[in-house]
């Protein structure tokens, strides 16, 4: 489900929560799984990117400052959700498209599970600008959790108590000119 979603001609983020209500909530939990290994390391992401790699780090720091700033807890970089998150930007730069399922693409919950994600919650912030550097991903950031109700939803997922881990992937699309940003937020089961 669609919380939140802004259009603007350089920049437009989405956020999804799992739920059909517009806050995170408790869902059934997918069967457990074993635990998830170390998120790769940058060059063996699937667009060998260290540029990107290096953008979604300085957007995960955004993320836990924002998070400090409220009296919340860091979130927990999740290899399991970086990977949903990585393949989810691949798909929307495919299609070019911003959505949160694409035709033919599982949704959020089934992306999770099947990255070996074992989940109680879970949630999605999608994004993409024109400008291809960390500012632009900074400044898709700086947009969501300016974001105020009751158009807030990108905001309620950053800033969430329900979440403890997160895992967030930056694509450099050279094809359409385009930074595709994804965050996938969950509580493990």
């Amino acid at each position: 489900m669609t919380t939140g979603s802004r259009k603007r001609p350089a920049t437009t983020p989405a956020a999804s929560v799992s739920s059909t209500t517009p806050v995170p909530r408790a869902t059934t939990a997918p069967p457990p799984r074993p635990p998830n290994p170390a998120p790769p390391p940058p060059s063996a992401r699937g667009d060998g990117s260290t540029a990107a790699a290096s953008i979604a780090a300085a957007v995960v720091a955004a993320i836990n400052s924002a998070r400090a700033q409220q009296g919340l807890p860091a979130l927990t970089v999740y290899a399991g959700l970086q990977s949903s998150a990585h393949g989810h930007d691949l798909a929307m730069a495919a299609a070019n498209q911003l959505s949160h399922q694409l035709p033919g693409e599982p949704d959020l919950g089934t992306r999770e599970t099947n990255a070996g994600v074992s989940w109680t919650a879970a949630g999605e912030n999608i994004g993409w600008t024109s400008d291809m550097t960390q500012a632009g991903a900074l400044g898709l950031e700086a947009s969501m959790l300016g974001e105020t109700p009751p158009n807030d939803g990108h905001r309620r997922n950053i800033l969430s108590a329900t979440f403890a881990v997160v895992g967030v992937d930056v694509y450099l699309d050279s094809t359409h000119g385009r930074l595709w940003l994804t965050e996938d937020f969950a509580r493990l089961a």
